[in-house]
Formats: C-alpha cells, structure tokens, sequence
C-alpha cells in the first residue's frame, strides 16, 4: 500500500475521525491522555492509515460513534440551556433579591394581622384617652367664672396680649393679667381633681 502525504492524511483523518481536546473539554482532567479520538476504526486500522497524524495525538482515548453522538448531544443540550438562560435573564434581579433596591414601589408590604390589630387598639386606646382629656378641659373650662374664661380663651387659644384685652374691655392691663393668672390656677385646680 502507497504511503499518503501528511496533508491527504490529515485530510482523510478529519473525514474519518473527530477530536476532542479531554484537558479543554473537561476541567480537572487529569488521565495521560490529552485527546479522545471519535471514529468507527480501530486502534491498528488508524496506525495504519493516519500513523503521521495519530503520532500528534498520543496517547489517545478511542471512542466509538455511537459514545461520540452521546457526548454531541450533552454539548447540544448544555448549549441549549446556556441559550435559554440567557434568553430569560433576569434583568431586574428577581431572583438577586436586588429588585426591591430598584423598585421599592412596586413591594406591598406584609401586614401581620395581629400587629395591625394590636395597633388599631392602642390607636383606638389613645382616641378614648384624648376624648376623656378634652372633656376634662371642657368641664374645667365651664367651671371658670365666664370672664376668666374669655380671658384664658382669647390670651391661650387666639394669642391675644393682656393689654389688647385690656383696651378691648376698656380696663387696666394689670387687672386683665390678674384675671388670666387667677383663671390658670383655677383651671389646674379644676382639671386635677377631675
């Protein structure tokens, strides 16, 4: 038999053979063997038809076509996902839990029932408290002369100063200050023993 060149070796070879690089493909490998070699000849039959060649790619593992098509297939799967991952990234970081940085509108937040009832008691507690403190002021008011509430009333609630008072009622603004002072105390008289 007529001895091929390198070139129709290589040739013939890649039309009969697949390589596949073991230290490339899979991380970590750690066999002598750097290539696996994917074809239907033997050991001899390729010594004999590619020995240029397969002398690059020594040692070897062989493997049948059929252990080929299977390892064809995981790539073609793998790459598959890889494709579709990427297709149905997450840009907005759902599963980072980073969306809520981004978006913090669109979170509802959770409301536990027992603290949103616990709060609605205690609001509805402070409600009565500030019912029961302005009727106690009310009543504490009404029990003031009536000028001595006017006066307290105009001077706390409207701001009105003891010498407009005064010039109003046509009086002296020491006795209108008088008055105001004697209504306060009366009105923390009052109000205490409520």
């Amino acid at each position: 038999m007529k001895k091929l060149t390198v070139n129709k070796q290589e040739e013939l070879f890649a039309q009969d053979c697949k390589l596949i690089n073991l230290r490339y493909e899979y991380s970590g490998f750690t066999g002598m063997e750097k290539w696996a070699i994917i074809t239907e000849l033997s050991e001899e039959a390729l010594w004999d038809k590619y020995p240029d060649v397969i002398s690059r790619y020594t040692p070897f593992i062989l493997l049948s076509m059929a252990q080929g098509e299977v390892i064809s297939e995981s790539h073609r799967n793998n790459d598959k996902y890889e494709k579709r991952s990427k297709r149905t990234i997450d840009v907005y970081g759902y599963e980072d839990d980073i969306f809520e940085q981004f978006h913090p509108k669109s979170i509802a937040p959770f409301i536990d029932p027992f603290d949103k009832a616990e709060e609605e008691q205690i609001e509805e507690e402070k409600e009565k408290l500030r019912q029961l403190e302005l009727s106690k002021v009310i009543q504490a008011l009404s029990m003031l002369q009536p000028v001595q509430r006017e006066r307290l009333l105009k001077s706390v609630l409207l701001g009105i100063s003891s010498r407009k008072i005064a010039k109003e009622e046509g009086i002296n603004y020491s006795s209108v200050d008088k008055s105001i002072a004697a209504a306060i105390n009366n009105f923390k008289k009052f109000y205490e023993n409520l």
